[in-house]
């Protein structure tokens, strides 16, 4: 009869135990999961939309697209606008193309956030001759390779449509590169003038 109380006591005790350790298991809480964590009191910082899709802090965008062919008019011919008439026939002579420069721009040193010239490849020419001229006057002036303009089109069929649209990507791969360049978007007056101004003087 003792061993059998014993038995009975000990089995008990045991159920007890299992039972507290139960209880404990089902007051065991995870944390960072409940309402009241730390994760829903920590603060959060919501971007508003203008700071998920705003403007980079210094950008340029250029791009030379949209060219037209003219007819040269009297006074084109006197400003030496309208080709060579010993160069070439057909009806030719009084024509020449010039394409939009676009730029969009929050850099302090251009005048306008955005603005569009035209330009035919002659001032392209222009410009990279007084932008050489500004690099070699400038004091300690620094190492800038201005590239190649892409190549004169001397044949006939220079005024197709596909010969045009070749010329304009040159023009527009060549003004990326130069406007692109650091030193020139922050200190060239000459590339501010190119692109801004309705006519470019130099």
């Amino acid at each position: 009869m003792v061993a059998y109380g014993y038995s009975k006591n000990k089995q008990a005790r045991i159920q007890t135990t299992t039972q507290d350790m139960s209880s404990k298991k089902r007051e065991f809480k995870s944390f960072g999961t409940t309402e009241k964590t730390t994760l829903s009191n920590s603060p959060r910082k919501s971007q508003t939309l203008t700071e998920i899709y705003g403007e980079p802090e210094n950008f340029l965008e250029i791009e030379v697209r949209h060219p037209i062919t003219h007819n040269a008019t009297l006074a084109d011919m006197r400003q030496g606008l309208g080709n060579n008439p010993g160069n070439n026939s057909n009806g030719e002579r009084n024509m020449f193309t010039d394409y939009e420069i676009f730029c969009h721009t929050n850099l302090p040193n251009f005048k306008k956030r955005s603005s569009k010239v035209r330009r035919r490849y002659s001032d392209f020419e222009f410009f990279k001759k007084c932008l050489i001229k500004e690099i070699t006057m400038l004091h300690n002036h620094p190492r800038i390779m201005v590239p190649h303009l892409p190549g004169k089109v001397f044949f006939s069929n220079r005024f197709n449509d596909d010969v045009i649209e070749e010329r304009r990507q040159g023009l527009n791969k060549w003004m990326k590169t130069v406007a692109g360049h650091p030193l020139l978007q922050s200190g060239s007056q000459v590339l501010v003038r190119f692109i801004q101004d309705e006519k470019f003087v130099g």
